[in-house]
């Protein structure tokens, strides 16, 4: 089944098809994103908060900033991270694609934006919960939105690092045969 899905992403890791992505990326932080976010810094903007500062936070956001926040949460938010892990997906792809001896050995590597995707679907659902349920409290909740929104930072730094680390590579490589 992976492998599938990486023989699918290597099909669609064309220039032509990251160009599109990269273009229409700017979409999403531009003009989509900031109808859908609450007035001050969303929960899942931050690296880490607490319960006590979820709660702060979900309080000031007022009645119509939590509802809003909540219906960008369940779509806005959902699509994005789709998005964003098929393009990082493809752009990851692209370039392990095209560095042999890495070919088999790091191939699941192009998967790895989607363990983010997945995550940050659990943390939508979690920060969505908490903003239906307040002025009801569950600590227990807000930490695990709390712990996902870090673990997906936490990978993000790691997936950005392999989006440096591959093309570098790819570039030295291609420099060595010329």
């Amino acid at each position: 089944m992976l492998l599938r899905f990486i023989d699918w992403q290597q099909k669609w890791a064309t220039k032509k098809v990251l160009a599109f992505f990269a273009i229409s990326y700017a979409v999403f932080p531009v003009f989509l994103l900031p109808l859908i976010l609450p007035e001050g810094k969303p929960l899942d903007l931050h690296l880490y908060y607490s319960a006590v500062d979820a709660y702060n936070l979900i309080a000031s956001y007022g009645e119509y900033n939590r509802m809003r926040y909540v219906v960008g949460s369940a779509t806005i938010d959902m699509i994005y991270p789709l998005f964003y892990a098929t393009f990082l997906g493809l752009v990851l792809r692209f370039f392990i694609g095209r560095i042999t001896q890495l070919h088999n050995r790091w191939r699941y590597f192009s998967l790895s934006p989607y363990v983010i995707m997945l995550i940050d679907f659990c943390e939508n659902i979690a920060i969505i919960t908490l903003l239906l349920t307040y002025p009801d409290r569950n600590d227990s909740l807000a930490q695990l939105a709390s712990t996902l929104t870090f673990t997906k930072w936490i990978l993000f730094i790691i997936v950005s690092t392999l989006l440096l680390y591959f093309p570098i590579r790819y570039f030295r490589q291609t420099k060595q045969l010329v």
